[in-house]
């Protein structure tokens, strides 16, 4: 028996007659184009095209060229051409597993960072860019812009400093589309 064979089968089969699985679907259509597997493991069922290959760090990967490589990545490859070096590529819809490239974008690192939608996850206030001060009893309006703090304000209200933090966002960060967005 050939090496990496058991019970007949090549690992993959064996792997998957061990764990119970289909043994009468292929592994792989060997004589796929990289686009026709790609777009066989995305569902595109709703706005955002869902990765539903493998995924790392919340991003689907997908296996191209003898290399891995994120999904959104070539998405946004095949429809504009080769992504610049340095370029980071912006998921306008905030779900890492969405590959649709109308939902992309190609931005700088620092553009890119002006995109979110929520505070981050240890916010107390759970609003983006708004603290509270214990000792004043106050809310703190902040952004950062370019690794500089820049100081909003003080404000009575939550409310208060989040309109105003969303203003400054506004103005300073033109690639935060989700404050774009929100109405004044």
């Amino acid at each position: 028996m050939p090496k990496g064979r058991a019970k007949g089968y090549c690992n993959a089969h064996y792997s998957r007659m061990s764990k119970g699985r289909d043994m009468t679907s292929p592994i792989r259509d060997v004589g796929a184009t990289d686009q026709a597997r790609f777009w066989s493991k995305v569902d595109k069922s709703g706005e955002c095209w869902n990765w539903t290959g493998a995924i790392q760090f919340g991003y689907g990967v997908f296996r191209i060229n003898g290399s891995t490589r994120l999904a959104h990545r070539v998405s946004i490859a095949w429809k504009d051409g080769a992504v610049p070096e340095g370029a980071e590529v912006d998921h306008m819809c905030f779900n890492r597993r969405c590959v649709n490239p109308e939902h992309l974008r190609l931005l700088s690192h620092s553009l890119n960072g002006q995109n979110r939608a929520t505070a981050n996850s240890n916010s107390k206030s759970g609003v983006r860019g708004v603290y509270w001060l214990e000792p004043a009893g106050i809310w703190m309006a902040k952004a950062m812009l370019n690794r500089v703090a820049h100081t909003i304000g003080r404000f009575s209200t939550l409310e208060e400093a989040e309109a105003a933090a969303i203003e400054w966002r506004r103005e300073h960060m033109p690639a935060s589309i989700h404050d774009q967005r929100k109405s004044a």
